[in-house]
């Protein structure tokens, strides 16, 4: 019986269920850098630097500055969405309606993976001695010269790395304001390692792309002000090491009407690497978009 309810779901969809306003979730995967899985355990490198040295001639010992390669390491944790589809409503529901319940699960594994990512530049922010700075005290409206120098300060350590930042929507339309964002090209190349979802909701201004991402990642200290991050890939580190979006249907005899389990999961771990490839922005929250004022020069 499991396999048949499971088989329902490739069902050709003609028409949609309505399905509560949510995340779709998974707009930040391949924005940081991979790392290394052992057991449960993952490790992210640290690429020192060294320097050169001038030959003198002598036949002497090399200089050497001590290894330039460390890790910073971590365990995953493991992640479930489950819910229960009772049996009398199994033999009643059509495609729709089962294409909708796999959607919600399937929306709340990806939204973790974002989460996860999320909570680890917030840590970051936070920790002692990461070096990550703070951009903005909660009063200013968002400009696109506070991102500008956020961007400057990574590249000016020497970062070549593509470098992200997530924005909430009314900060992106915000910014659509200003002629050089207005401008930016959408990431909308097939051969990026984006989903379209991803690339719909994206702009790039040199080698920053923005982000739109759902209000509900976004939090502040008070109800005015919100904390948004922009990070080099390498500057942080998430693994996955097993994602199952597509959900297992199973009965449950040992409870009463045998109902069905629609479960699936998820495990990994992010974590901060290079607190000077990382920015926190602390802005206001705006609830009105505000058209920036217009330069104007008084010709003599």
């Amino acid at each position: 019986m499991s396999q048949n309810i499971a088989a329902w779901f490739t069902e050709k969809i003609k028409d949609q269920v309505i399905v509560s306003y949510q995340s779709h979730g998974g707009m930040l995967d391949n924005t940081m850098m991979n790392g290394d899985v052992v057991a449960n355990t993952v490790k992210f490198p640290i690429i020192g630097r060294t320097e050169v040295y001038k030959l003198t001639g002598a036949i002497e010992r090399v200089p050497a500055n001590g290894p330039s390669l460390t890790t910073v390491q971590m365990q995953f944790e493991d992640f479930e969405a489950s819910d229960f589809w009772r049996t009398q409503d199994a033999y009643k529901a059509g495609p729709n309606e089962q294409n909708a319940l796999a959607q919600i699960i399937t929306k709340a594994i990806r939204r973790k993976r974002d989460t996860i990512k999320l909570d680890a530049l917030a840590a970051f922010s936070v920790l002692g001695g990461s070096g990550v700075t703070t951009i903005g005290t909660g009063a200013e409206v968002p400009d696109l010269l506070q991102f500008e120098q956020g961007a400057a300060e990574i590249a000016g350590v020497g970062c070549d790395d593509d470098i992200y930042c997530g924005l909430p929507a009314k900060w992106m339309s915000q910014l659509k304001f200003y002629k050089e964002f207005a401008d930016a090209d959408w990431v909308g190349a097939d051969d990026t390692p984006f989903s379209k979802k991803q690339r719909q909701k994206m702009r790039t201004i040199g080698q920053v792309t923005y982000i739109e991402l759902p209000d509900e990642y976004f939090v502040g200290p008070d109800g005015n002000s919100l904390y948004t991050y922009m990070w080099a890939k390498e500057a942080m580190g998430a693994e996955m090491p097993w994602n199952q979006e597509a959900p297992s249907i199973t009965p449950q005899p040992l409870l009463q009407g045998t109902p069905y389990l629609v479960k699936a999961g998820l495990g990994g771990a992010a974590i901060g690497i290079q607190g000077a490839g990382v920015k926190r922005f602390w802005l206001k929250k705006i609830t009105n978009l505000i058209r920036p004022p217009v330069p104007t020069q008084t010709v003599p």
